[in-house]
């Protein structure tokens, strides 16, 4: 094990800093959650906003990664003039896709809280959240795009650095309003709390964009898009769309899983569901971070006809994911029942909750058997996070994007519903439906890249007729 490591300290070098940023950047909707924790209503109310701006926040994620792929395919070709097309190309792509989402949460906000069966006495909270954080996706979309073109060229520690003064910024403005300020209502916390995720977020892109300016020391003009570069256009499509799409299907499918699990569950029982999810994102972030240096390194490798060094890289970094992943979800299980006992006090004793008979013990138990599941989840989702970056930096997607929607909505959806409604097995019906999913999902990609036929396929193809 430490050999394997040991070959690979390259990846993971470029790893760490990935998984910092990542941790960072989930941080802020989860921080709002925990300062709320003496307030259920407004944990619910947070938590379910988190639950609709996320399935269009990996969709930003998805789209600017594609950028990295070609960028970093691009750079071990040496074309230096298809890098700078790719630039303005993906902010202007970025922002347009920004601008729409920002829209339609205003417009059907209160449609979607309904469709999702949040309580009524939550559903106004989660509206103001909602008004006020949901302008900062702009500014998160445009920073992610540009904290792929740092990646694409091994800058690694500077999105970790921008992540992290936004979380300071978004906890200090967010503990003047909570805390430094008692008389106010809950309505103005909320808002105060919004307010902070857009300006944090706001201070994010401004600091990426120097960033970029200062490190990479190159101007992105939108001259570069006179004439359009319609076959690069196609290229960063052909590669984000299908993945956006599969993307979008998932978080879909979890999103209709939290309207499963709304259905039927206590309030008390969603509210440990979120704080269950809140911690097991932790673990499989190692993965997804170590999936997105491997694309670099895969990236390069692949623009320099180098296949078998790529294939090598990706099965190693599958063998690590999973390392890491398993040691992460003993330790999260080791604290499971003293953590989520204290966490979930406040709901217990909160009147409007309407908790009847229930154990100081039940919540700690109830997250130790979840988590036992989530095990054998985070080996699939491990192993799904990794063979699918390599599978898309290859320019194979339409398999992977194909069996992600159909294993989302046939275990997900399906077999949580069947488990959790028709069985009664409330979220431990929606955490084995999950665990079949990414379980399923990432033994069909490890296949696929197996069988390599990916190793036919030419991104770069067709792409300097512009």
């Amino acid at each position: 094990m430490i050999k394997l490591f040991y070959e690979n300290r390259n990846t993971i070098k470029l790893a760490i800093p990935i998984f910092i940023e990542l941790i960072l950047g989930v941080g802020i909707g989860y921080i709002n959650q925990f300062m709320f924790a003496g307030i259920p209503s407004a944990t619910n109310a947070i938590g379910q906003v988190n639950q609709i701006t996320n399935i269009f926040i990996v969709s930003f994620n998805v789209l600017a990664a594609s950028s990295l792929i070609l960028i970093s395919q691009l750079k071990g070709a040496k074309n230096d003039r298809g890098v700078k097309k790719i630039y303005p190309l993906t902010l202007f792509l970025n922002l347009l896709i920004g601008i729409v989402v920002c829209l339609i949460l205003f417009a059907l906000s209160g449609f979607i809280f309904k469709m999702m069966q949040v309580d009524e006495i939550v559903i106004p909270l989660a509206k103001i959240y909602l008004y006020f954080s949901a302008p900062s996706l702009i500014f998160y979309s445009l920073n992610q795009a540009y904290a792929n073109f740092l990646r694409a060229n091994k800058k690694m520690k500077e999105p970790t650095m921008i992540s992290l003064l936004t979380n300071v910024t978004n906890i200090i403005i967010c503990a003047i309003v909570i805390f430094g300020f008692q008389e106010i209502d809950i309505n103005s916390k909320i808002i105060g709390v919004g307010s902070a995720t857009l300006i944090s977020r706001f201070i994010s892109f401004i600091c990426s964009y120097l960033f970029f300016r200062l490190s990479i020391k190159e101007k992105i003009s939108f001259r570069e898009l006179k004439p359009f570069p319609i076959n690069y256009l196609k290229k960063q499509l052909k590669i984000g769309l299908p993945t956006a799409g599969e993307t979008l299907s998932y978080n879909l499918s979890q999103f209709v899983l939290t309207i499963i699990v709304n259905y039927s569950c206590p309030v008390l029982d969603q509210n440990l569901r979120t704080y269950i999810m809140t911690f097991t994102s932790i673990i499989y972030l190692f993965a997804s971070g170590s999936g997105i240096a491997m694309q670099v390194i895969e990236g390069t490798l692949l623009g320099e006809n180098d296949k078998i060094r790529a294939k090598k890289l990706v099965i190693e970094t599958g063998k690590m994911a999973r390392i890491i992943s398993f040691i992460m979800s003993i330790i999260v299980l080791a604290i499971a029942y003293p953590v989520f006992n204290a966490l979930m006090l406040p709901s217990i004793n909160d009147p409007l909750i309407n908790v009847d008979n229930v154990s100081i013990n039940y919540c700690g138990l109830t997250a130790v058997f979840c988590l036992l599941i989530n095990i054998i989840l985070e080996q699939g989702r491990a192993t799904n996070l990794i063979y699918v970056k390599g599978l898309e930096t290859a320019g194979d997607i339409i398999f992977p994007v194909i069996s992600s929607i159909l294993t989302s909505w046939v275990f997900t959806v399906g077999v949580s519903a069947l488990f959790s409604i028709v069985f009664n097995l409330g979220i431990y019906g929606a955490f084995i439906g999950a665990c079949l999913d990414e379980c399923v999902r990432g033994i069909a990609f490890y296949i696929r890249w197996q069988k390599g036929k990916w190793q036919k396929i030419n991104v770069l193809k067709g792409i300097d007729n512009d």
